[in-house]
């Protein structure tokens, strides 16, 4: 008697999309401030979760060549932190960008739909269009965001770690998206010294991360600094979010 085979069923990361309306938005720190314009963009409300991550290693994603193309494979870390809803940590950039070619395909979008923000995306997405300091306000609040605030005496609070996604909906941004202060710095696609490139290579080029972590100051968590971290660098206070750059469901 013939068995039916047995079939696993492909888990696809939940994920809450929020549009970025195309327009203009204050770009940059100070006396660099300018105004640019960017098409419309699909961000993650969160950075992505261990869960979610997981689900592209139990789908065989360290070993499928196709995600790994001109990238350089590491083996698969733990977060330091594994509970399931807080963010990925320790993950490198190749790592991020072969997650988010996995999930184009899992999706069924044509290839490079999705994929990390560019830190000027990211900035707008943070700061809405008037060039916010934090994502709430230009001033810093106690208890709006996960960093260390017992450093410059900006508040009370230093947990020590990570924490779930979602817990500080009064620090999120004019568009609603929280978490992009404090808890993880996020990898952003394009390089640090030269801005314009954000083409995948193995030049080992400094990637640029934004946001804070943790165990950082009020001025770490500020969305207008700039900060850059190699490539290859692991980190329990880092992580990232995704981006679409085609119409996919949004959180209204």
């Amino acid at each position: 008697m013939q068995t039916a085979p047995t079939t696993r069923r492909l888990l696809i990361p939940d994920i809450a999309w929020i549009e970025i309306p195309a327009g203009p938005f204050i770009y940059g720190e100070g006396k660099q401030q300018i105004t640019i314009n960017l098409a419309d963009f699909w961000i993650a409300k969160y950075p992505i979760t261990n869960q979610q991550y997981q689900t592209f290693i139990d789908d065989g994603g360290y070993q499928d060549p196709r995600w790994w193309r001109d990238l350089k494979k590491p083996e698969p870390q733990t977060s330091r932190w594994q509970q399931s809803n807080r963010p990925r940590t320790d993950v490198d950039w190749y790592e991020s960008i072969a997650f988010t070619r996995w999930l184009t395909a899992v999706l069924g979008l044509e290839e490079g739909s999705i994929r990390l923000p560019t830190e000027q995306q990211w900035e707008k997405a943070a700061r809405g269009t008037s060039g916010l300091i934090y994502p709430w306000g230009n001033e810093y609040q106690s208890g709006f965001a996960n960093i260390d605030e017992t450093m410059g005496n900006a508040g009370k609070w230093y947990l020590e770690q990570t924490t779930a996604v979602g817990l500080y909906p009064h620090g999120e941004s004019p568009y609603h998206i929280e978490d992009m202060s404090g808890t993880a710095w996020e990898w952003c696609l394009n390089k640090w010294d030269k801005p314009e490139m954000t083409a995948v290579d193995t030049s080992g080029d400094s990637r640029v991360v934004r946001g804070g972590s943790w165990l950082d100051d009020q001025g770490g968590a500020r969305s207008d600094l700039r900060y850059r971290s190699f490539p290859v660098n692991r980190y329990f206070g880092r992580g990232f979010r995704v981006l679409s750059v085609v119409p996919i469901h949004v959180v209204r």
